[in-house]
C-alpha cells in the first residue's frame, strides 16, 4: 500500500523536523589568546615535505643554529598573512556580521590586514592572490569549516613556502563550555607536501571586556643594510626577491 500525504501535512512535518534540528551557530566572537609557541607548528609534527624542500629546511635549521634569527620580511615589516597571523603570542579578535567573520591580529611585527571569511558565497574560480588568501566558510553542525586559497607566493605556511597551489581547510569548534577554541588546519600543496598536513592550534577565550591595542612595526633598515642577502637567499625568499634583477626591487645590489 502506498501512503500519500497531502502537501500541507507534508510541509508541516518538514517544518517540525527542521525545527528539531536547527540550532544557533556557536559564538566564536571575542578575543582569543593563542596557547602555544610561535615555533610550535614548525618544531613538532614535522610536515611531509618533498625532497627538494627538505634540503632547504635542513639548511635553514643549520642557519638558525648559527645565529640566523631575523628574516628580511621581519626587517621590512612585511605582513605575515594567514596562517601565521593565527599563531602569534598576541591575541586575535573575531568579529561577525554581514555574512562574514573578520579576524584581527594584534602583534608586531606583521602589519597584517584583517582576514575576511565569507559565509554567504562560494570560492571564486580564480581569486585574486593576497597575503591572507580568499576564505569561504560554512557550518557543519557546531564546526565551522573554512577553505582558503588564492595565496600569493610570499609569506609562508608554518615555515613552508606557499603559492597558487596551496590550499588550507580549517575546522573550528569550541570546547570547555566555549572557553577554548580549536582550529585544526589541514594544508595541501603538491609543490611542497607529499601528503596533507594537519596543524592544530588552541586558544583560550579572554574576558569580555578585553580591548584591542595597536601594534605598529617600523622597518629596521640599518639591520637590512648589514645583512648579507646573498648568504641567505637560498633560505629567505624575500632576500632572493631583493636580489632578483627582474623585479628591480633593489637595483643597487651587487
Amino acid at each position: 500500500m502506498t501512503l500519500r500525504l497531502h502537501r500541507p501535512i507534508l510541509a508541516g512535518l518538514t517544518a517540525l523536523m527542521l525545527a528539531g534540528t536547527a540550532h544557533a551557530a556557536p559564538d566564536l566572537t571575542g578575543f582569543w589568546d593563542y596557547r602555544g609557541r610561535v615555533e610550535a607548528a614548525r618544531d613538532s609534527n614535522p610536515p611531509p615535505v618533498v625532497p627538494e624542500l627538505a634540503a632547504r629546511r635542513a639548511k635553514a635549521a643549520k642557519a638558525r643554529e648559527g645565529g640566523f634569527v631575523r628574516s628580511v620580511s621581519n626587517m621590512l615589516c612585511l605582513p605575515t598573512g594567514f596562517p601565521a597571523m593565527m599563531q602569534w603570542k598576541s591575541p586575535i579578535e573575531i568579529l561577525a556580521g554581514a555574512g562574514r567573520l573578520v579576524v584581527l591580529s594584534e602583534h608586531d611585527p606583521g602589519n597584517d590586514e584583517p582576514r575576511t571569511i565569507y559565509l554567504d558565497r562560494p570560492m571564486p574560480a580564480d581569486p585574486d592572490t593576497s597575503w591572507n588568501g580568499y576564505s569561504v566558510g560554512h557550518w557543519e553542525g557546531e564546526t565551522l569549516v573554512i577553505d582558503t586559497a588564492g595565496f600569493n607566493d610570499r609569506g609562508g605556511v608554518f615555515g613552508l613556502p606557499r603559492g597558487a597551489t596551496t590550499k588550507i581547510t580549517e575546522r573550528l569548534h569550541l570546547e570547555d563550555g566555549g572557553k577554548t577554541l580549536i582550529d585544526a588546519l589541514t594544508v595541501t600543496d603538491p609543490k611542497t607536501l607529499t601528503a596533507p598536513w594537519t596543524v592544530t592550534l588552541k586558544y583560550d577565550r579572554m574576558p569580555a571586556d578585553t580591548e584591542r591595542f595597536e601594534a605598529v612595526c617600523e622597518p629596521d633598515l640599518e639591520a637590512l643594510k648589514a645583512t648579507d642577502l646573498k648568504a641567505i637567499k637560498d633560505i629567505d625568499s624575500e632576500a632572493a626577491r631583493m636580489l632578483d634583477p627582474k623585479l628591480a626591487y633593489n637595483p643597487g645590489a651587487k
